[in-house]
């Protein structure tokens, strides 16, 4: 949805709910497929914000309204107010057991005249009972098992309220006099504003599976009204001075994004091709009175159906194909929303190419993937504000400039330093919608999804966000939160992304980053990330993950490279996947080699700058390695101007094979005019130990230090093994002196006190202890004798008790 007020804001949009359709075969109820969750990381209730119906599941509304924008008067009459009367039947599944009541919302404005139930009709308590905006249905009877179908219908009547700050609800409207001053009716329920005009279940996560509506108007002729609505229209019988329009619509909706406007309108039909084969039919509905200025309405509209073939292409199919895809014009209180099959757009916005393209986006993030709770407005309307960009690269014929438009997103997004993207407060319409709210909802969604393009590339970005929405595998005609899409991104990026959804997305603040580069070979250019600052510095971030671009330049070269910078020290090349992780320098081949580089920032929230430095080499000052007492320290001292690299110490036995131990870590603390990092040995070999360094060179190629010899130390009398409980009870315990015999096979042979072999067995040395069983030998002394390829390399005495 695109809010306006005094002036024209930003685009907004809401999304609730859950689904049970397939996404091939939207016709056909999937049990049980309500709500992605990932994760199930967030904190809100999931049974819904007001807590309505949480024993039932909503398999169908069949609604009537009957509605007069012209005399708009109660019976008796009451001239000049807005008035609604209609039914609505409940089809609904109970999910849980000994179901005996059921609740639902309706504003406490409104009459409930009666409700009918297996035959009977109630009017009065104790059947039928108000608490606020809550109705409370008294079955007189249980349903005692889960998933038993069942029906009621409500029967109501009133005046809905007034417009209250953002909360629109049913309102009636007059075009001007150029247009002949014609009133009408029309509906924005988003966010909490459907309980305003008719009775629902207003739970973000049970979708409505099926919806039949009908809508009766005065006729006297020459299409005295005409009625736009979600979903297909299958008849308009005329009965005396009425007309019944009858809809019916078999894609899941939330309750929100059921809408009617009834007004004097000029119909037209198109019908859309998409790549795939599958045709869309098309309808417009346009207020009378335009004259020419209707022709330009119509021409500006079909453009988007060419939007909608390359969204489709990019996205999956059109969600609903099956119904149709158009806009009506007759929305107030919004420049624009997107009511599920058919969107509604304001007088002032009909030519808006920017909120056209918003809300078409709405029907696969919003309307096919709704949220769970208001808490997640930006995955639709982060989305739908991106929409822009994504239209003007697409179909240039809008006129829409995707460079300047993600430039002003950004530099509206850059501004907001405290509200988060996902959001903290949403008890309301008026709060959700504060200008704050709806800023980072969509500003900063919008560059949310900017940095996931950069980050990922066109292929696998788009082939996130198709999972995304699909049925099979993402949150396809269900809700979802910000771990839903987190999950579909860390599926094609191959790793974790918790850091950065929770860094751009939960928390506040954004960064500017410091680029060291330099060029140390031909065709290759190495990059070391030098500082990170955040602003504002009392964000709750101790480190963005970050991802920004790089444009390098040279005579008859001009790119831009994307950067992946998840930690301190780590970096990798992105833009088409995320390559190997770097530690501190980054080396990046390329076609030619770049004379300038810099920061560009164009597509991420992370501002920065470039210094081009003489060398990246190392300049190692020592290194050296010395004994502890049991353990060996190492220590390895760069030159401070040195802009470090992978950093490894290896170790050998011999001197000539080495293995790696770790990677040695920088000495925060060191305040002397050098870069010093260091590693215990906690475990050195016996014997001998030849260390070295291993590091990577500006070349890209590893390159090692100097070798440094230990001798550790063993035992005094060379032993291969000492006793550790001697006497012994049960089990004799040796612990192995020398790591030569790991994974050796030994034989052991206990002799009693005159020499005679008592039990002999084998073993192969994989620890550093060995157990050898002695509980079934009679009090008295023993010796173990220990011999490896026939020969006795060890001889111990002990004693057992």
């Amino acid at each position: 949805m695109l809010k306006i007020y005094t002036v024209i804001f930003l685009v907004f949009i809401s999304f609730t709910a859950i689904a049970q359709v397939d996404a091939d075969n939207p016709y056909h109820k999937k049990p049980n497929a309500k709500f992605l969750n990932e994760s199930n990381s967030s904190s809100e209730n999931f049974t819904g914000f007001s807590g309505t119906g949480a024993n039932i599941d909503v398999i169908f509304h069949r609604v009537f309204w009957r509605i007069n924008p012209d005399s708009m008067t109660t019976n008796p009459p009451i001239t000049n107010v807005k008035y609604i009367r209609g039914n609505v039947v409940f089809g609904f599944k109970t999910i849980t057991s000994n179901v005996s009541s059921i609740t639902f919302d309706l504003n406490n404005v409104l009459t409930v005249d009666s409700i009918t139930f297996r035959g009977a009709r109630y009017t009065t308590s104790p059947a039928i009972t108000r608490s606020g905006h809550i109705v409370t249905f008294n079955l007189g009877t249980t349903i005692a098992a889960t998933n038993s179908s069942d029906s009621f219908r409500v029967y109501y009547r009133g005046v809905p309220p007034n417009v209250n700050g953002f909360a629109q609800g049913y309102q009636i409207g007059t075009t001007p006099v150029a247009m002949g001053s014609q009133r009408y009716v029309n509906t924005l329920s988003e966010s909490y504003e459907d309980r305003d005009w008719w009775p629902c279940k207003a739970d973000m996560q049970d979708k409505i599976d099926s919806m039949d509506i009908r809508v009766s108007v005065p006729w006297t002729g020459a299409d005295t009204f005409w009625v736009a609505t979600n979903g297909v229209l299958i008849d308009s019988a005329i009965a005396g001075g009425n007309r019944t329009f009858t809809f019916k619509t078999r894609y899941a909706i939330p309750s929100y994004l059921v809408s009617v406007c009834v007004a004097r309108m000029n119909r037209y039909y198109r019908a859309v091709t998409l790549t795939s084969g599958a045709t869309v039919p098309v309808v417009y509905n346009i207020l009378r009175g335009r004259a020419s200025g209707e022709n330009t309405i119509v021409s500006n509209w079909d453009i988007h159906n060419q939007t909608l073939i390359k969204f489709s292409e990019k996205l999956g199919d059109y969600p609903f194909r099956r119904e149709k895809h158009g806009y009506y014009e007759g929305l107030q209180g919004a420049a624009g929303m997107e009511h599920q099959t058919f969107s509604a757009m304001a007088m002032g916005s009909v030519n808006s190419h920017s909120t056209l393209a918003h809300e078409l986006m709405h029907q696969w993030f919003g309307d096919k993937v709704t949220f769970a709770t208001w808490a997640d407005l930006w995955l639709a309307e982060g989305m739908g504000m991106y929409s822009r960009v994504l239209a003007g690269e697409l179909v240039p014929a809008t006129g829409l400039n995707p460079v300047a438009d993600l430039a002003s997103i950004r530099s509206t997004a850059k501004a907001l330093t405290g509200t988060p993207v996902r959001l903290a407060a949403f008890n309301n319409s008026n709060i959700i919608w504060t200008t704050a709210n709806d800023e980072a909802v969509y500003q900063k969604g919008a560059m949310v999804h900017s940095m996931l393009r950069l980050l990922s590339g066109d292929n696998l970005y788009f082939q996130a966000l198709r999972n995304y929405l699909d049925s099979a595998n993402g949150s396809g005609y269900k809700s979802a939160n910000t771990d839903s899409l987190r999950v579909n991104f860390e599926r094609v990026l191959n790793r974790s992304m918790v850091d950065f959804f929770d860094d751009w997305v939960i928390k506040t603040g954004s960064s500017a980053t410091v680029v060291n580069w330099n060029t140390p070979a031909t065709n290759v250019l190495a990059v070391q990330i030098a500082s990170q600052t955040k602003y504002p510095l009392t964000s709750p971030v101790a480190r963005y993950s970050n991802v920004f671009g790089l444009r390098l330049q040279a005579p008859g070269f001009d790119t831009t490279i994307a950067i992946f910078n998840p930690a301190l020290d780590s970096l990798a090349l992105a833009g088409n996947g995320i390559g190997p992780m770097a530690y501190n320098i980054l080396y990046v081949p390329l076609s030619f080699t770049p004379t300038t580089v810099t920061f560009d920032s164009t597509k991420t929230l992370t501002g920065g700058s470039t210094v081009k430095l003489s060398t990246l080499d190392l300049n190692i000052l020592d290194f050296n390695v010395k004994k502890n007492g049991l353990v060996n320290d190492a220590v390895f001292i760069l030159d401070a101007n040195s802009i470090n690299s992978v950093i490894v110490l290896e170790r050998s036995s011999n001197g000539i094979n080495f293995t790696e131990i770790a990677p040695m870590q920088l000495n925060t603390n060191n305040t002397r005019n050098s870069k010093e990092y260091y590693y215990r040995d906690a475990t050195p070999l016996n014997g001998d130990n030849y260390y070295r360094v291993k590091y990577k060179y500006v070349d890209g190629n590893y390159r090692y230090s100097k070798i440094i010899k230990i001798n550790s130390p063993v035992s005094a009398t060379n032993d291969y093994f000492t006793l550790v409980n001697n006497p012994v009870k049960e089990a004799l315990q040796l612990i192995v002196m020398q790591a030569a015999l790991q994974n050796q096979k030994i034989s052991l042979s206990i002799l009693d006190a005159t020499g005679k072999l008592v039990n002999k067995l084998n073993a192969v040395i994989n620890n550093q202890l060995l157990k050898v069983d002695v509980k079934n030998l009679s009090k008295g002394s023993y010796i173990i004798k220990i011999e490896n390829e026939n020969q006795v390399i060890q001889s111990l005495k002990f004693v057992v008790l």
